[in-house]
């Protein structure tokens, strides 16, 4: 068949024929549109000539739009790039559903949940059609050609972008030239381990005895997932998650925190996301909390940095631990750094732990900063608040100080690993802007686990075991939790009693 592709393009026929493609695809909005609100009023006959006549819109558009070269020629590096928004876009409809809900419109939103999962569908559907009927040497891509990204519909433009005329748009969702990014080998992935918990306003801003200012009925959502950082030459770990045998924990009446329940254990969740334990080379600790470091010993073979404090503090001893000290100067506004991989810095941060650290990746022009506990929900770095759990009070907040800074700099994902905002953020590659909080999403209904007899700390992980005790601090075996002094606290964390959950 003769191909109509781009024929009008460059010739005086071409911006009528982009006009007429326009006003067809608004065509399609609006009687889709008036089927709907033809359905309302009850009138089903009218909705069915007004999808008809849609339809026939929509193959009008798609006529134009080959017309003008809307899309690009090279057929199965399209049906790749739709996949691929396919795909992203069930997560972000679904990401605003979940908005849609909170803000009491649950008609709607449950619409919404439907039309995410078919988004998901149709990514199904042309993974099946490149499977299935793609040719082998189909789509091969010049090693030497530029790409660039759409960081709204992943929309992948090749060749040289600046040769397109200034209003040029991206042929997917029309987002502006100057927004596209050229494309990297890095990936960043989250480890997902436990979802659906919640944390207590107090508990989350509460800072340095102030919780009594904030609001123990409001709660905020709560997760625990790590990262992978894939530079194209090296897989990196941000952080290994819970010990595999560490139990759940039960809520009650006075927990502040609650990271939900597990999803899987961090190895079977890192192999999910497409990872083997032995293709790790360097795993980068923020800090020294269980939630973070439960797992380092199943990657006997990569090289763990961890500041020097951490370290000391775990008394970790293995040849592969590389006890960080920050040697290669400022990064930005950060004082002490360490470049670990192009495009990825170790920053150390102290505050929450004596010996905290973050880490920052130059991907795209942006900047993604993965942290571990500088605030527990992004909630906290919009309002510039501490959390309650940190060692030192004053670099705490020192810390908060410079990543503000940062962010206000740089355009920045704030990668967070106890809420789904993390995750979201990064999927979304959604820059903070601190002068506009996205409206908080309440937290879903809460499943608990049944008591054990064990209680676990809700800071770092920690489980107190009485048929154990705590004898490194006097306390025999056979002592119950409710029988532990006052004054006792975590044997790790340093927390007080209180922020002990059943488990």
């Amino acid at each position: 068949m003769e191909s109509l592709h781009g024929l009008v393009k460059g010739t005086a026929l071409e911006a009528d024929a982009k006009a007429l493609a326009q006003g067809e695809a608004n065509g399609v909005m609006m009687y889709y549109a008036l089927a709907r609100l033809a359905t309302e009023q009850g009138l089903d006959e009218v909705a069915a000539k007004f999808i008809e006549a849609a339809n026939q819109e929509a193959v009008h558009a798609g006529f134009y739009a080959t017309l003008v070269g809307k899309y690009p020629k090279d057929f199965w590096a399209l049906v790749e790039t739709v996949r691929k928004a396919e795909i992203k876009g069930e997560a972000s409809i679904k990401a605003f559903a979940d908005k849609v809900r909170a803000a009491g419109f649950d008609k709607a939103a449950d619409e919404m949940e439907i039309f995410a999962k078919q988004e998901g569908h149709h990514g199904v559907l042309m993974t099946e059609i490149i499977d299935n009927y793609k040719p082998k040497d189909a789509g091969a891509k010049k090693s030497a050609a530029k790409v660039y990204v759409c960081p709204v519909c992943g929309y992948e433009y090749v060749g040289d972008i600046d040769k397109e005329p200034d209003d040029w748009t991206c042929p997917l969702c029309g987002q502006p030239k100057s927004a596209f990014r050229p494309k990297s080998k890095m990936k960043i992935k989250a480890v997902k381990l436990y979802e659906n918990g919640f944390m207590t306003q107090p508990f989350a801003m509460g800072g340095k005895g102030e919780t009594d200012k904030f609001d123990p009925t409001v709660k905020y959502r709560s997760t625990l997932q790590n990262y992978v950082i894939d530079t194209g030459d090296e897989v990196i770990l941000v952080d290994t998650g819970m010990p595999l045998e560490a139990p759940d924990m039960v809520v009650d009446d006075k927990t502040q925190i609650y990271l939900g329940s597990r999803i899987k254990d961090y190895v079977s969740a890192l192999k999910e996301v497409g990872y083997e334990p032995e293709q790790i080379s360097k795993i980068l600790i923020t800090h020294k909390h269980a939630d973070h470091t439960g797992e380092l010993r199943s990657f006997p073979n990569a090289k763990i940095y961890i500041s020097r404090v951490e370290a000391d503090d775990m008394k970790l001893d293995t040849p592969n631990v590389v006890r960080t000290d920050f040697t290669d100067g400022p990064y930005k506004n950060f004082e002490r750094s360490q470049k670990i991989a192009d495009g990825v810095y170790y920053i150390f941060a102290p505050g929450h732990t004596k010996g905290n650290s973050i880490i920052i990746v130059e991907d795209g022009g942006l900047y993604y900063i993965i942290h571990g506990d500088v605030t527990y929900t992004d909630e906290a770095l919009y309002k510039n608040r501490l959390s309650v759990v940190f060692e030192d009070y004053d670099a705490a907040l020192d810390t908060l100080a410079r990543v503000r800074q940062f962010i206000r700099e740089n355009p920045t994902v704030y990668v967070s690993t106890h809420t789904p905002l993390g995750y979201e953020n990064l999927e979304a590659k959604r820059v903070v802007d601190l002068d506009n909080m996205p409206e908080p999403i309440p937290p879903g209904e809460i499943k608990a686990a049944k008591a054990t007899g064990k209680y676990i700390c809700s800071i770092c992980g920690q489980v107190y075991d009485p048929a154990v005790g705590d004898p490194d601090h006097g306390i025999p075996a056979g002592t119950a939790f409710e029988d532990l002094p006052a004054d006792w606290k975590c044997p790790r964390c340093r927390q007080p009693k209180t922020a002990f959950n059943p488990a």
